[in-house]
């Protein structure tokens, strides 16, 4: 055998020999070493056992002589034997080597306090605030010393201090916790934490937004809006904040809030395009068209690529008699997104307006290539194809339609129709039964009948189905 590996065998036999032997430090490195004695000496303190923690302590100082974490815990074993001057001489050793570790200069503040030496210990407190001014022990230290030297406003107010880190740190641990039982599904406890970690701190903006996440996942949405006004009162400058608020307001059905939010994100951020959307629908779904075409045109400006604004304008243009601007726009938002059949639909309803009947057909073709299974599409392309006297083609389509919506009396009766123009009166009239089983009281339909009798010379017929309808 190579002796480097004789060598490697002997070295790892002789390390698990001293493991055994409980003699672990002997083959950890020095820092390791002194860190873990260290950590013994804090346990050992903790539970009063001195004589313990010195010697933990005394060999951490042997391995690593001016090892900070070791001077630190010398210090705290001297001070609470009450050894104050010489608890401070290892919180200096330990400050020479860490100068920023804020929590020695509170550990010398102490003894000083302890030694009743004020002024001294303000000065140390002062300083391990000045390094990190979250330490809610120190400020309650700092207020106990001015209390002693009577200055009673400043006692109050560093206590002040005190409390309020620590609640907030409590509120954190809360935070934190919530954070935990959402990500393992237990959303239950996570929003009580969340709840009590606002209560806590009323300020942690963190809270009310992961509570506002998950209530609005619950469906809990008046108390989602709660939480989102908190969080704009907090952060008057996020405009997330605010579009979400308006997502939920629309939601509700309280558009003009809805409004109001969407127009509050946008002016925080005009760049954000789906803030734009909303609100732009928002005008549309309450009719104020006008309104709503400025916000589509101006979210196309910026955003020329969201093709479901185009469809949107195009209704309005169509509503408001702009038909010619209408199939432009359509034609725009085709190019975009060639493989969305109501364009395609919205397209040829605005060529029938226009009375461009074989243009409409293939508009409509295009729509039922892309979705066959809607009725809408058949029954307009039937409709097209009438007005070109093409009847046995209008037929297919309607019977199309009326496949895969069987539940339409006017289908039956646009079906109907087109029997009638061809004279295929038994035909017609079934048509026109079919309706009238769906809705009773569709006299158009009776009417129909009636004509059809009247065409067949069945007078008696006729009048008959005049009074069930009249019935």
């Amino acid at each position: 055998m190579d002796f480097k590996y004789v060598l490697a065998y002997c070295i790892l036999a002789f390390s698990l020999s001293l493991i055994k032997k409980g003699n672990m430090y002997s083959v950890l490195t020095p820092e390791m070493s002194a860190f873990s004695l260290c950590q013994e000496v804090e346990s050992y303190l903790a539970e009063e056992k001195l004589d313990e923690a010195f010697f933990a302590c005394e060999k951490a100082l042997e391995i690593l002589p001016f090892y900070p974490l070791a001077c630190k815990n010398m210090g705290n074993l001297l001070q609470f034997i009450g050894q104050l001057d010489e608890s401070i001489n290892w919180y200096i050793k330990a400050i020479i080597q860490q100068p920023n570790w804020a929590e020695i200069y509170t550990n010398i503040g102490s003894s000083y306090a302890k030694k009743k030496n004020w002024q001294l210990a303000i000065d140390y407190y002062e300083k391990a605030l000045g390094l990190q001014p979250n330490l809610a022990g120190t400020y309650r230290n700092l207020s106990r010393v001015y209390e002693q030297v009577g200055y009673l406003d400043l006692a109050k107010k560093y206590w002040y201090y005190g409390e309020k880190i620590e609640l907030e740190e409590k509120a954190l641990e809360k935070l934190n916790q919530g954070n935990i039982l959402f990500s393992t599904g237990k959303i239950k406890e996570a929003i009580a934490n969340y709840r009590e970690a606002i209560k806590l701190n009323p300020t942690l903006s963190e809270a009310y937004s992961q509570l506002a996440e998950i209530l609005v996942s619950q469906g809990e949405l008046k108390e989602a809006i709660d939480c989102y006004k908190s969080l704009i009162e907090l952060l008057p400058e996020n405009w997330l904040i605010s579009h979400k608020l308006g997502k939920i307001f629309r939601e509700t059905g309280k558009l003009n809030d809805a409004v109001e939010a969407f127009e509050r994100a946008i002016k925080l951020n005009p760049q954000f395009p789906w803030s734009h959307k909303h609100l732009a629908d928002i005008f549309y779904e309450q009719g104020k068209l006008s309104r709503g075409l400025t916000c589509y045109r101006q979210l196309i400006k910026n955003h020329p690529n969201i093709w479901d604004a185009y469809c949107k304008i195009g209704e309005i243009l169509v509503k408001q008699g702009q038909i010619n601007e209408a199939v432009v726009v359509y034609r725009k938002g085709i190019k975009l997104n060639p493989h969305l059949a109501r364009f395609q639909y919205l397209l040829g309803e605005a060529l029938g307006k226009q009375k461009k009947w074989r243009s409409a057909i293939k508009s409509y073709r295009r729509a039922i290539e892309l979705k066959a299974n809607n009725h809408l599409f058949h029954r307009n392309l039937a409709n097209a194809l009438q007005e070109l006297g093409k009847l046995d083609e209008a037929i297919i389509s309607y019977r199309k339609a009326i496949e895969i919506n069987s539940n339409s009396c006017w289908l039956y009766a646009s079906l109907g129709e087109v029997h009638i123009k061809q004279k295929k009166w038994p035909d017609a009239v079934e048509c026109f039964r079919q309706a009238i089983q769906i809705k009773p009281d569709y006299d158009k339909a009776y009417e129909k009948i009636a004509y059809i009798f009247d065409q067949l010379g069945d007078s008696a017929a006729a009048e008959k189905w005049r009074n069930k309808h009249k019935l």
